[in-house]
């Protein structure tokens, strides 16, 4: 299945890019996603530690399954005062 990942802030940095199609498996998850990108990206091997997962612009579960089309993206943490 293919998915659009968008990359914000830092990963798009480090990236050199702020969307990405990742072609998956049938079964894959958000934390699927983000292993495919450490793959292609080396330096993104902090996605799974440093951010959280959205499927459609909205929050995610790693473990939450993908399907055809979705759009995923990492957000970093935020900090405000």
């Amino acid at each position: 299945m293919r998915v659009r990942v968008e990359l914000f802030g830092r990963a798009a940095e480090q990236a050199g890019v702020r969307t990405v199609e990742l072609d998956l498996p049938a079964n894959a998850t958000s934390a699927t996603a983000a292993e495919a990108l450490a793959e292609r990206y080396p330096r993104l091997e902090w996605l799974r530690r440093g951010s959280r997962p959205a499927r459609n612009q909205e929050y995610a579960r790693w473990e939450d399954p993908l399907a055809e089309g979705d759009e995923v993206s990492f957000i970093p943490p935020v900090s405000g005062g």
